[in-house]
């Protein structure tokens, strides 16, 4: 097969980069490949930032660095204003510890346990940690920057699984994971004509923004290129850097994105919306409105309580002052035409959802038609089309099968290419797509290759989400060293093109290449768009819609 010459360069001299670590493919690995980064105790690491001194430790032959302060205390004065700036200490600052999860109420233990489990929440929780094969000044090595899922409302960047150790040590990058602000603490309107409070309703992102500038300021440090940043995300957090590609005060900090499972990520709350959830939160609160001052002097419990009791949809909203545009809606963001991007998904999204309740994996016809016209807001001939469509397309499909490839298109996949188009359309960056298509044995394997399920191989962390992915088999060496040799490959040139996949042509609206990464990766054109164009004319999923939206499972 023919390559280009940049293609055949980017292999070329990456193929180096994986051949020295192939011998980490036999034996002490993660129990399949690659050494464990979760020692106790282990030599100490400092350097300056311009804050001040910070102390790490080496951990499994990576550099980590844990609970770094980006900005103040969001508590008492600070709450729902902008990040304001961390004081400089003397002496030297211990990193060895990961900061406080953003305030939020206790993680269910189910399968998404082991990427949503959260540290003790406080308002303490601008904070980030950083993973770097080499903590000097004289490297300059690419940053990938984590921002985490769980929608703008729950969890947060430091379960093990997300330990960065094994992406940057294999991926020879830099990592950097964020915590910041969520739910009504990141992202609620107050509208009391105090100036203090005008950002309140983009606070999260504002943070995160933050962050980034603490990157292209002290990343050098840790051996990191402040002109190489690639942001990345997966479910939450693709929502979250494809809204970083449209914000003005972020342009500049990162140079390259990969948008993992982008649900959500096209459009952001406006004044209406925004309005209507502030007045819920009010009602829950019994106070008749909402006020920067009086919210500031509720106790953070009372208004975790208050969010948990009716979970409002927060998320970024157009104010007109962080945001005056939507991410992707007509076009692509036009401060970010430049920035090279990766977008997908994993190929059952919510088949997840739908484990809730084994029973959802054997229904009839009829109920999966009834759930269809509900879920998508169409009529019983409308529904009875798509089902069609869908069985068209894959005639050995049981009827739950069409429920979740209907609603993993209709959730994901739909606002994933909408993407993609978008910012292929401008013609001025590289766009990539690809589908995450191995399928997992749990649950006798009814879940097929479920939301999240990349995550583990692309932080090298698989023993850390056995409950989704199971025990070590030999498919997770592969997986792993596929999935860091791709997603660096993109941080290192801005092209995903590596020894482990066949040659990846760039995505357009006519062709649609598509890489299927599986144990046997692959390329496509349009994977399952036969039958998605039976949704052509609905609307594209947002956040904001009613919950039978999100929850396909349900009665």
């Amino acid at each position: 097969m023919r390559q280009t010459r940049e293609q055949s360069g980017v292999q070329d001299s990456y193929a180096s980069f994986i051949d020295r670590r192939a011998v980490l493919k036999a034996g002490a690995v993660l129990g399949l490949g690659i050494s464990s980064v979760t020692t106790a105790q282990s030599p100490e690491v400092v350097v300056n930032t311009a804050t001040g001194r910070l102390r790490g430790r080496t951990e499994g032959g990576v550099r980590v660095f844990k609970g770094i302060p980006y900005g103040a205390s969001t508590a008492d004065a600070n709450r729902f204003r902008p990040p304001q700036p961390v004081q400089p200490w003397t002496g030297v600052r211990d990193a060895v510890e990961f900061g406080a999860s953003a305030p939020q109420g206790p993680v269910a233990r189910d399968l998404l346990y082991w990427y949503g489990q959260t540290l003790p929440i406080n308002e303490d929780c601008l904070t980030l940690n950083v993973f770097t094969p080499r903590a000097s000044t004289a490297s300059r090595k690419p940053v990938m920057v984590w921002m985490h899922g769980g929608a703008w409302a729950v969890f947060a960047s430091t379960p093990p699984a997300f330990h960065g150790g094994n992406l940057a040590k294999l991926g020879d990058v830099v990592v950097v994971t964020v915590n910041h602000r969520l739910n009504l603490f990141g992202h609620l309107k107050i509208d009391d004509g105090d100036e203090r409070f005008a950002d309140s309703g983009n606070a999260g992102v504002l943070d995160m923004v933050a962050a980034l500038r603490w990157v292209r300021e002290n990343v050098a440090s840790f051996g990191g290129d402040p002109r190489n940043v690639t942001i990345f995300g997966q479910s939450g957090g693709a929502a979250k850097v494809s809204a970083l590609m449209a914000t003005e005060a972020a342009r500049g900090l990162f140079h390259k994105v990969v948008a993992q499972s982008c649900s959500g990520s096209l459009r952001h709350a406006d004044e209406e919306e925004a309005t209507a959830v502030a007045r819920a939160l009010a009602a829950k609160l019994e106070v008749p409105r909402l006020t920067g001052e009086a919210l500031q002097a509720i106790p953070m419990e009372r208004l975790v309580q208050a969010f948990l009791a009716a979970p409002l949809g927060y998320r970024p909203i157009l104010d007109g002052r962080t945001f005056t545009r939507h991410p992707f809606d007509v076009d692509a963001p036009p401060i970010s035409l430049d920035i090279p991007l990766m977008v997908g998904n994993a190929a059952s999204e919510t088949r997840l959802t739908m484990a809730s309740n084994l029973g959802n994996f054997s229904l009839d016809a009829d109920e999966v038609k009834r759930r269809l016209a509900r879920f998508l807001r169409v009529d019983a001939p409308e529904a009875d089309r798509i089902m069609d469509a869908y069985r068209t397309a894959d005639p050995k499909a049981l009827p739950s099968d069409v429920l979740g490839a209907v609603t993993t298109d209709f959730m994901y996949i739909r606002n994933t290419l909408h993407e993609a188009r978008l910012q292929s359309a401008a013609g001025r960056a590289p766009v990539y797509a690809y589908v995450f298509n191995w399928r997992t044995p749990v649950l006798n394997g009814v879940l097929h290759s479920p939301h999240t399920v990349e995550c583990p191989f692309l932080f090298g962390n698989p023993k850390h989400a056995v409950d989704l992915i199971g025990a070590t088999n030999p498919d997770f060496a592969h997986l792993t060293r596929m999935m860091i040799a791709t997603w660096s490959a993109f941080a290192h040139t801005g092209n995903p093109n590596n020894p482990t996949v066949p040659r990846w042509q760039r995505y357009d609206p006519k062709e649609r290449h598509t890489m299927v990464l599986d144990v046997r990766s692959r390329v496509e054109q349009d994977p399952g768009g036969q039958a998605r164009a039976a949704l052509n004319g609905l609307p594209f999923f947002e956040y904001s819609m009613p919950q039978n939206y999100a929850r396909p499972s349900t009665s």
